[in-house]
């Protein structure tokens, strides 16, 4: 394979789409291949790649073009961070090249396990971490605005953990799946917004007014969780307390700090 002695380097801003500087650097300047978020120092200021083009050396030596779309990395005093959540879950689970085509149930990174059902045995451990969530709440937060445009901001934010595991015991996925509504529909699995990658292992199921979604080792489910549809009407959760009840399962509502059983769900699902 005949390889170029230097590689023609564009560099594109990705809030404008627009071309921002270009060099000329030799193979051995460059990596095997740029993953998702490699980080870069241009001038002194950090920068994360979002796209490169092409991704593998073996095809920019041999063209001799690389446009590298980059996000600028801003930094803050973190006395001045403000949060617009009390709590996140860490870490994010791998992802990995889709198997094939087909619609993905897109979440952001921050949405992550945000409602997720846990086996009840351990209430104790959720428990736990709904104390240090109500703390951010009592000593860590603010409500800033007014009227309908006030919203609450947290100043700290309590990164969870555990439960590690939040299924104790068998959750069927081919049982969940006959319990929620007839009619609801399957996506090919689930992905963040700036990754072109699908969570290993994931699924999900659009159910109307929710999608329930996770990850599964074959028939065994490991995650479950929830998100609501804002714009969807009303409906019955008949199916998805059935699943809890069977299952002995509660819902953990991370951001409302709170814990609910099968009876509380409809609150949850259509609040008022």
């Amino acid at each position: 394979m005949v390889h170029v002695e230097s590689v023609r380097v564009v560099f594109v801003d990705a809030e404008t789409g627009e071309e921002f500087a270009r060099t000329e650097l030799a193979p051995g300047q460059l990596p095997d291949s740029f993953e998702y978020e490699t980080r870069l120092d241009l001038g002194g200021e950090p920068w994360a790649v979002v796209r490169a083009e092409p991704p593998a050396a073996a095809e920019f030596l041999r063209s001799g073009s690389l446009v590298l779309t980059l996000r600028r990395i801003r930094t803050m005093d973190p006395q001045e961070m403000k949060y617009s959540l009390p709590t996140i879950y860490d870490p994010l689970p791998a992802t990995e090249e889709p198997a094939g085509p087909g619609e993905h149930f897109v979440i952001h990174e921050d949405d992550w396990r945000q409602a997720e059902l846990v086996s009840r045995q351990l209430a104790g451990q959720v428990e736990g971490e709904l104390r240090a969530i109500h703390e951010i709440f009592q000593q860590h937060s603010q409500v800033v605005g007014d009227g309908a445009s006030s919203m609450r901001v947290f100043d700290r934010i309590h990164v969870r953990m555990a439960p590690a595991a939040p299924l104790s015991t068998g959750v069927s996925r081919r049982r969940l799946s006959e319990l929620l509504p007839v009619g609801g529909r399957p996506y090919a699995g689930v992905r963040f917004p700036e990754d072109p990658g699908r969570v290993v292992d994931s699924f999900a199921i659009d159910s109307g007014s929710f999608v329930v979604y996770g990850q599964a080792h074959g028939d065994r489910v490991t995650t479950l969780c929830l998100a609501l549809s804002p714009d969807a009407a009303t409906e019955s959760v008949s199916g998805l307390e059935q699943a809890m009840r069977e299952f002995d399962l509660l819902l953990a509502d991370w951001c409302g700090g709170r814990l609910l059983d099968a009876s509380g769900i409809g609150a949850f699902v259509n609040p008022a």
